[in-house]
Formats: C-alpha cells, structure tokens, sequence
C-alpha cells in the first residue's frame, strides 16, 4: 500500500513536471535569459538582389545591407538617414547606395579615409550623420564667350555649406550630374540677351560620367571635404575651384572609388 502512494506521487510529480516544460510559462522564462536580438530595420524596398543562402556577400564595414542581400534573415541596426532616403523613390535609393560605399571607404583603412583623417579623425562618423535633399537647380549647359575665350558653365551636382560639420545637410540638384549624364547646351547670342540651343553634351564629375556610381561617390566625398573642412569653398562658378577641388578628392580616392564601384557592376563609369 506504501509503495502504490509512492509510485502514484511518482507519477503525479512527472506529470506536472510535463505540464511546466510545455506550458507558455516556461517558455516564457527561457526567452527572458536568452540574449537580446537586435531589432531588424524597415525591409529593403523590391529590386535589390534575394540572396538568403549567401550571407556572406553582405560586407561587414556596411550598417545596412544595401550593398548585400534583400534577406529577411539579416538584422541592421537602424539608421535614420538611410531610412528617409530609402522612403524617397528612385534618387533616394541612388543616394543610399553611393552613401553606403562611401561609408566603407571611410570606414577601411586606405588613402582615401586616412587623406579626410588629416582634417579630422571623425570623418566617417560626420559623413554618417549627414542628411541629403534634393533641388530642381539647373538642368541646362550655358556656353559663355569671356576674353576670348569659350566658358561651359555645367549645372552643379551638390552643395553644402562650408565647416557644416555633423548633421549638416547637402543639396543635391535632381537634374544635375548626380542623377543626369547628358545636358543641352545654350549659347548666348547676344550679350545679356537671347539663349539658343547648340547640341547636347555629356555631364561629368571629375573622369566619370554623370549619373553612374563612381560619379556619385565622388560627388558625395567632395561634399564631405567641405562639411569638415577639408577643402576650400568652391561656390563661386566662374572660379573653377569646384574642379580643382573634384581632383583633390581623386588624388586621394580615385582607387578606392573605382575598387568599390566594382562590387556593382550595374553602376560604373
């Protein structure tokens, strides 16, 4: 009789160890001592490439998976300036994808982030924090006669303003090289008068065509270089230092620009 309470105690304690292991409850408890996950971003918008079973190709120096693979599996800490241009059509995922290779550079070891070291060792953390918008500027070449002489003034692809520093904002010209490769050209045919048309004429940023990755990651680079003041201001169009300053920037970059463009194929010069 002893040994028939025992083994029905017996029984009873299994069964309600059973229920224990099974119930909500504890799994409940098993999820609090597990380690936190970090929250993943908004999903990626449709036309970057599904690759789940290749997570290696996400590159480690990027904070968003831009340049890797639309996968739900892969979790990115939240970035507030990739999220606004990613909510901003066609040019905003333009803009996040020359941000994101810009960011490596910076990021890496390199004669391009250790050239923007030299004004300051937060380079990269500044670029980050940056904000992009865009502006209906010029769209239009002007041919202009001076002394002589035959001047192109091409409508501008970015600014910013000078030792902005974090947070600043750059303008960028919707129809400017940025986004555009070509451009009509007006000549004028009388002075302060009539503008005509005259031909079309390919947009460049330094030796890359408007409107590709390379062109774009300069033009982002070259406004950094004037945010943390790494570059003399250049707004004045009739000086030409705008370009003097465009080959700065590659003197320092032009390797790691084209090393990068080369992970997207789709968008090179």
């Amino acid at each position: 009789m002893r040994f028939a309470r025992v083994r029905r105690a017996a029984l009873m304690l299994a069964a309600a160890q059973f229920v224990l292991w099974s119930s909500p409850l504890r799994s409940q408890t098993r999820s609090d001592r597990s380690p936190s996950v970090a929250q993943p971003s908004a999903a990626l918008p449709r036309g970057f490439p599904d690759c789940a079973d290749q997570p290696s190709r996400l590159l480690a120096p990027f904070r968003s998976p831009a340049l890797g693979c639309n996968s739900p599996a892969l979790t990115v800490p939240a970035d507030p300036v990739r999220l606004r241009l990613l909510d901003t059509g066609t040019r905003g995922l333009a803009i996040e994808l020359a941000r994101e290779h810009v960011i490596a550079i910076l990021r890496a070891d390199n004669s391009c982030s250790a050239w923007f070291r030299e004004a300051t060792s937060d380079a990269a953390d500044i670029f980050e924090s940056l904000n992009f918008r865009l502006a209906d500027g010029p769209k239009n070449i002007l041919e202009l006669k001076s002394s002589g002489e035959i001047l192109l003034q091409h409508p501008y692809s970015a600014r910013v303003e000078e030792n902005a520093g974090p947070n600043a904002t750059v303008l960028l010209n919707a129809r400017g090289p940025f986004f555009v490769n070509t451009a009509e050209i007006f000549e004028r045919v009388t002075a302060g008068g009539f503008m005509r048309p005259a031909g079309h004429r390919e947009l460049r940023i330094g030796s890359y065509t408007g409107g590709t990755l390379p062109a774009q990651m300069t033009t982002l680079l070259h406004e950094l270089g004037h945010v943390i003041g790494r570059l003399p201001d250049d707004s004045d169009e009739s000086s030409g230092l705008s370009v003097q300053n465009t080959e700065r920037v590659l003197r320092a970059c032009r390797a790691e620009i084209t090393a990068s463009a080369h992970q997207h194929p789709g968008k090179r010069n």
